[in-house]
C-alpha cells in the first residue's frame, strides 16, 4: 500500500516540487543578481551553498561574512528554494525594523515559514488586532502573574518529580521541560481549572508539534496541490475542535464576568482575548484560533531556550553556588515575587548570556516585501525575503569584545555598569534578537522572562542537579534547518535538596 501511495503521490509531488522551487529560484536570482551572495550566485550551483548552510550554518555565516567586500550592506544567503536577503552588520536591520507592515510583513514571513495560513489560521483570523492588548495586560499584570506562576511550579514540580528525601529521578529534560511549561503557561493563558487538565495540556503540545511537522509536509508540495494535501494529512482542524470544546464553556464564563464587570476576574490572555473578540465583533472561533496561536509561540519556544540555559548551568558547576546563595537571599527578602525575580541579577545576566551564547537560529526577524521599495539604498523586489544575521549580532566583536565566543554568565552585569542602566533578560537589541526586536519583538517577552527565571530558581533552589553520562559535558545542540535546538534525548538526574526540605 505505501509503494502505491509513494508512487501515486510522493515522488510526483516531489517532482513538482522541484520544478517548482527550480523556476521560481531562477527568477528570483534573476531579480536579486544587484546584490552580492555568500556562497554560488547560479540557481543551479546555489543549491551547494543551500545545503552546507543547512549542514553547519555558524560556519556557513561566518565565513560567508569574512569575504563580503568592504562597502557593501546586503548580502543574500541561498535556501533550497529561495534567497533571503541579510545586511551585513547588525546595525542594518534597524531599516528593516522600521519599514512599514504594508512594505516588509511579518505575516507573510510566517506564511513562508510555517505555511501559516494552512497551520495557524491566519488567513481566517486576518490581523494581530489582539496582540496590544496581549502586551499591555500581561506586562501590567507582571506583579500579580509571578505569584500565580510560583504558585503552579509548585503543583508542576510536584507532578514531575515526586521525590522523598532519599528518593532520586532521571528525566528526559526536553520533553519534561515541555510539559511543565505548558501547564504553566496555560495557568496564564486559560487560568484554573482548566491549566491542570492533562487532556487539555497533551492537546497543546501536540498542535504546536503538528503545526511545525505540517508545515514541513506541505513545504514539500508545489503551492497548488497545498491545499489538497492539506485537507488530505493535517490533524490540525481536529486540534482546533478539541480546544474548541476545552475552551468554549470558559469563554462563555468570561464573557458574564467580563458583562457584570467582576472585580474577582482573574488575568488571562483568555480574558483578555474575549474583551478584543467583543470590541472588534469577532466569534468564539476566532478567539479559539488565536488562543492556540498563542499557545504555539509560548510552549516550544520557552522549552527550547529553557533547556538551553539548564544545560549551561549544569555543565558549568562553578556558578550554581553563587547562583544559589543569590536567589536565596532574594527570596528571603521579596518572596516568590516579582521584586524578587528582579533582583536576581546574576541570574538574569546568566539567562541571557545563555540566549546570546546558545541561539535559536542562523536567522531572525524574517519579513517579505509585498511591493518593489528601496531599503537603505538597495532595491528590494517584491516578494523578497529580508532578515537578520543571529549569528552576526550575537557574536560580533565590535559589540561583545575579544571573548565574543566565549560564554560569559558575568557579561551583562558588566554591560550594566558600563552603561549605566540595566540590560535584562527581555531587553531587546539589534545584537540581541533573541526575543526579535522593534514594535514586532516579542510581546510576551517580559512574562516569558518572569517564566524562565523563576522556573530557574526553583531547579536550583530546590533541587541538586546532574547531567547524566556527560562527565559533565553540555549536551551537543543539532541544527534543524535553521533551528538550533538542544539535545532532545539528554536525561538529568534530580533530587531534593536537603538543607531546602520542607
Amino acid at each position: 500500500m505505501f509503494e502505491s501511495f509513494q508512487s501515486t503521490v510522493i515522488i510526483p509531488a516531489l517532482t513538482l516540487w522541484c520544478i517548482h522551487s527550480l523556476i521560481s529560484l531562477v527568477g528570483t536570482t534573476r531579480k536579486l543578481s544587484h546584490i552580492p551572495s555568500i556562497g554560488y550566485s547560479d540557481p543551479i550551483l546555489s543549491y551547494l551553498s543551500a545545503v552546507a548552510l543547512l549542514w553547519d550554518p555558524p560556519e556557513f555565516m561566518r565565513e560567508g561574512w569574512k569575504r563580503i567586500p568592504a562597502g557593501v550592506t546586503f548580502v543574500k544567503v541561498p535556501l533550497l528554494t529561495q534567497w533571503i536577503v541579510l545586511p551585513v552588520h547588525p546595525d542594518g536591520y534597524q531599516d528593516v525594523a522600521r519599514a512599514p507592515d504594508h512594505k516588509l510583513s511579518g505575516l507573510e514571513a510566517l506564511e513562508d515559514i510555517l505555511l501559516a495560513r494552512f497551520t495557524l489560521y491566519t488567513e481566517e483570523v486576518g490581523d494581530m488586532v489582539h496582540i496590544p492588548n496581549l502586551r499591555s495586560e500581561l506586562n501590567r499584570s507582571l506583579g500579580e502573574l509571578v505569584p500565580c506562576v510560583h504558585e503552579e511550579a509548585d503543583v508542576v514540580f510536584e507532578t514531575e518529580f515526586p521525590l522523598d528525601v532519599n528518593g532520586s529521578q532521571l528525566f528526559v529534560a526536553f520533553p519534561t521541560l515541555v510539559r511543565m511549561i505548558a501547564r504553566i503557561s496555560s495557568r496564564v493563558l486559560v487560568g484554573l481549572p482548566l491549566c491542570r487538565d492533562p487532556d487539555y495540556n497533551s492537546m497543546c503540545i501536540d498542535f504546536a508539534m503538528e503545526v511545525s511537522s505540517m508545515s514541513y509536509l506541505l513545504s514539500a508540495f508545489p503551492p497548488f496541490l497545498r491545499p489538497l494535501a492539506n485537507r488530505i494529512f493535517s490533524p490540525i482542524p481536529g486540534r482546533i475542535r478539541q480546544a474548541t470544546k476545552f475552551v468554549e464553556p470558559l469563554i462563555a464564563v468570561k464573557k458574564s464576568r467580563i458583562a457584570k464587570k467582576d472585580e474577582h476576574e482573574t488575568v488571562t490572555l483568555l480574558s483578555s482575548l474575549v474583551r478584543t473578540a467583543e470590541q472588534h465583533n469577532r466569534t468564539e472561533r476566532d478567539v479559539v484560533l488565536r488562543l492556540m496561536l498563542t499557545n504555539f509561540g509560548a510552549i516550544h519556544t520557552t522549552a527550547i531556550t529553557f533547556t538551553h540555559a539548564l544545560f549551561s548551568v549544569l555543565s558549568r558547576q562553578e556558578y550554581i553556588q553563587p547562583l544559589r546563595e543569590e536567589i536565596k537571599l532574594c527570596i528571603e527578602e521579596e518572596g516568590w515575587t516579582k521584586a524578587g525575580m528582579d533582583k536576581m541579577r546574576f541570574l538574569d545576566s546568566f539567562l541571557k548570556e545563555s540566549q546570546r551564547y546558545d541561539i535559536m537560529g542562523s536567522t531572525i526577524g524574517h519579513r517579505v516585501a509585498l511591493e518593489d521599495f528601496t531599503l537603505s539604498g538597495v532595491f528590494i523586489p517584491k516578494g523578497t525575503t529580508v532578515g537578520a544575521n543571529m549569528i552576526n549580532a550575537h557574536f560580533h566583536p565590535a559589540m561583545w569584545g575579544d571573548n565574543a565566543r566565549d560564554f560569559d554568565p558575568y557579561r551583562f552585569i558588566r554591560l550594566e555598569q558600563d552603561a549605566g542602566k540595566l540590560i535584562l533578560l527581555p531587553t531587546s537589541t539589534l545584537h540581541s534578537l533573541s526575543f526579535g526586536y522593534g514594535r514586532h519583538a516579542c510581546p510576551g517577552r517580559f512574562f516569558a522572562a518572569q517564566e524562565i527565571k523563576l522556573l530557574m530558581a526553583y531547579f536550583l533552589h530546590y533541587y541538586d542537579l546532574e547531567l547524566e553520562g556527560s562527565n559533565g559535558a553540555r549536551p551537543k545542540n543539532s541544527w534543524v534547518g535553521n533551528v538550533s535546538l538542544p539535545d532532545m534525548k539528554a536525561k538529568v538526574g534530580i533530587k531534593r535538596r536537603r538543607e531546602e526540605l520542607g
